[in-house]
C-alpha cells in the first residue's frame, strides 16, 4: 500500500473506532462488517464498469476468501444503499421552481386535494414510485408543512431528522463518501482545488456563550443552504428546462457544527 494512503487510512479509521468502541462494538464486529461492506462496495464498482459480476472477481478484487464472498453476496439480503432523501428532493424543487414559489422566491401554498393538484404534481416531478399522499404524510409528521383551508404550506426549510437514527446515520455516511471523494480529487489536482474544504476551529471560547453560538450557527447554516438551494436549482434539469443540454451530474455542499465543552479538570 502506498505510504501516503496508507497513513490517511489509519487518520480516517480512529473516529470509526471511536464510535465502536462507544458503542461496546469489538474488532471482531468490525472485521464482520467490514468483509460485508468490501464485498457490497466491490460488487457496485464491478457494476459500474458494466462488467459481470462474480464471486470471483469480488474476491480478487477484496482480498477476501471465495467462501465469505459466496455467503455475503449469494444469500445476504439486499445492500444498504444511500442516495438522497426524496423529502429533501421534494423540499428542493418546492423551494426552487418558479411553478411553486411566489413573484418574491418564497415557497407557495399548493392545493393537496386530488391528482391533478399542485402538490401531488410537484411529487410526480420527484418521483413517481412513492404516492404523494405518502410523502404529504411525512412531511406533516415532522412538521415540515401545514394543512390550511387554501392547501398545503411549508413550514420549515430544512429537513429536520433529529430523534431518527437511522436517517442522521444514512446522512452521516453520505457526507463521509462525498468529503473524502472531494479531498481525494483535491489531492490529485497538482495544487488546486476544484472542491471547497473549509475548516473553522476556536479553541478557547467562553462556556457561557455557546447558546448564542450554537444558535447563530444553525440558524446561519440553515440560510446559506437555502441560498445555495435557490442557486444551484437554476442549474437543475427537474426544475430549469434546458432542451438539448445533457444533465444528470450531482452537486453536494454539506456543512455541519461541533460544540464542545472543556473537560472538568
Amino acid at each position: 500500500m502506498d505510504p501516503l494512503r496508507k497513513k490517511a487510512l489509519r487518520m480516517l479509521m480512529r473516529p470509526i473506532v471511536r464510535f465502536c468502541l462507544r458503542g461496546s462494538n469489538t474488532i471482531q464486529d468490525f472485521l464482520d462488517l467490514a468483509k460485508v461492506v468490501f464485498v457490497e462496495v466491490a460488487a457496485d464498482e464491478i457494476e459500474r464498469t458494466a462488467d459481470k459480476v462474480n464471486v470471483s472477481r469480488i474476491s480478487v478484487m477484496t482480498g477476501v476468501h471465495r467462501r465469505d464472498v459466496t455467503r455475503i453476496y449469494k444469500d445476504e439480503s439486499e445492500p444498504i444503499r444511500s442516495s438522497p432523501s426524496v423529502l429533501t428532493r421534494v423540499i428542493g424543487l418546492w423551494e426552487g421552481s418558479r411553478t411553486y414559489t411566489t413573484k418574491s422566491g418564497k415557497p407557495r401554498t399548493l392545493s393537496c386535494k386530488g391528482d391533478d393538484s399542485e402538490f401531488h404534481q410537484l411529487v410526480r416531478q420527484v418521483s413517481t414510485n412513492i404516492k404523494p399522499g405518502t410523502i404529504l404524510f411525512e412531511l406533516e409528521r415532522m412538521g415540515l408543512v401545514e394543512k390550511t383551508a387554501r392547501g398545503v404550506r411549508l413550514q420549515k426549510q430544512v429537513q429536520r431528522m433529529g430523534g431518527e437514527p437511522e436517517k442522521l446515520y444514512d446522512l452521516l455516511s453520505r457526507d463521509v463518501e462525498s468529503l473524502v471523494s472531494a479531498v481525494d480529487e483535491n489531492i490529485s489536482a497538482n495544487g488546486e482545488s476544484p472542491n471547497l474544504h473549509i475548516r473553522t476551529e476556536y479553541d478557547n471560547i467562553y462556556t457561557e456563550d455557546l447558546p448564542t453560538i450554537r444558535s447563530w450557527l444553525l440558524e446561519e447554516g440553515k440560510e446559506f443552504h437555502r441560498r445555495a438551494r435557490e442557486f444551484l436549482s437554476q442549474y437543475d434539469k427537474d426544475i430549469t428546462s434546458k432542451t438539448g443540454k445533457r444533465a444528470g451530474a450531482t452537486v453536494t455542499l454539506g456543512a455541519f457544527s461541533k460544540i464542545q465543552e472543556p473537560r472538568d479538570d
